[in-house]
């Protein structure tokens, strides 16, 4: 038995005619047959009944059939590493963060310094479950993403429970996000009990477990809002904020270029837990280069705010 004899097998079954197997295979259609033919005798089993209606998969065959498909699909996995197996020599980075338009500076001025012919680079926002289960999966380097005197506890265990360790870069007071021409644009500093009189946007969807995953820093202060609204990416966020009297929350940092800039942040008065802005990666494994110079970048910028 022989792979090349699988792949004609699989094939056949594919197409439902071995003419038109042999043509996408580029052999003829005897040498096919002859195979096929080989292998069950080998095998001492009838793979296919011919008839003059067309060629059908005995009962033997569908077995048949069930083993080999996993087989001829590692075999193509194997071919498609070893293949590419040059790509994965090519500089490579991946970062998963919560929904922060510095993130997106970081990784912007990032790409800016790299003079490589070949890379695979790749920048995900999400939320902060999924942030954390990117990097503990290795799917992602590095995550983005945010702590609180509220939140430590419960994510210090989920940390160490997936092996994952929490860099902290800056402590930053909450601000509040809201259209330049809203009521409370022109304050200095905003309490929270007055957010409850605007409608709320959130990136936490609507049944999330815990508001410990919150992305926005100020759900977990015991403040219940009568108006929520439920949105999945920035872009909505900031066009319902910039039309609307709706609100949201965030660390405030908003550089040129990477936010709507009908938006205004001010900051929440105290007292309010501060925003802990970190990065997460696996405990005990060295970044790589492209991580560490990342990394940098991102310091060196919130470091400013």
């Amino acid at each position: 038995m022989t792979l090349m004899q699988l792949e004609y097998i699989m094939e056949i079954y594919q197409c439902g005619s071995m003419n038109k197997a042999a043509q996408n295979l580029f052999v003829s259609q005897s040498a096919i047959s002859t195979a096929i033919k080989e292998l069950e005798e080998e095998l001492g089993i009838t793979i296919f009944v011919r008839s003059n209606r067309g060629i059908s998969l005995t009962e033997e065959g569908q077995e048949f059939i069930s083993k080999i498909h996993p087989l001829l699909q590692q075999a193509k996995e194997v071919a498609l590493f070893y293949s590419n197996k040059n790509e994965y020599d090519n500089p490579r980075l991946s970062i998963s963060t919560q929904r922060y338009p510095f993130c997106a500076k970081a990784f912007v001025e990032f790409l800016k310094q790299q003079d490589d012919p070949c890379f695979r680079y790749g920048f995900k926002e999400c939320p902060m479950g999924k942030v954390i289960e990117e990097v503990h999966t290795g799917k992602s380097d590095l995550g983005i993403i945010f702590l609180s005197e509220i939140t430590e506890v419960f994510l210090s265990k989920l940390f160490h429970s997936k092996n994952l360790a929490f860099h902290e870069m800056k402590r930053l007071r909450p601000h509040v996000f809201m259209n330049q021409d809203h009521p409370l644009a022109q304050k200095k500093d905003i309490s929270i009990t007055e957010l409850r009189k605007y409608p709320f946007v959130i990136f936490s969807k609507k049944d999330e477990n815990s508001l410990n995953f919150s992305e926005e820093a100020v759900l977990n202060q015991n403040i219940d809002y009568d108006q929520i609204i439920y949105v999945n990416d920035r872009a909505t966020a900031y066009n319902i904020i910039a039309h609307t009297t709706a609100i949201s929350t965030g660390s405030g940092v908003l550089p040129y270029g990477y936010y709507d800039p009908r938006i205004a942040a001010i900051p929440i008065a105290t007292p309010v837990c501060d925003m802990r802005i970190g990065w997460i990666a696996k405990k005990g494994e060295p970044l790589s280069q492209k991580a560490k110079e990342f990394v940098e970048i991102l310091e060196t910028q919130i470091k400013t705010y």
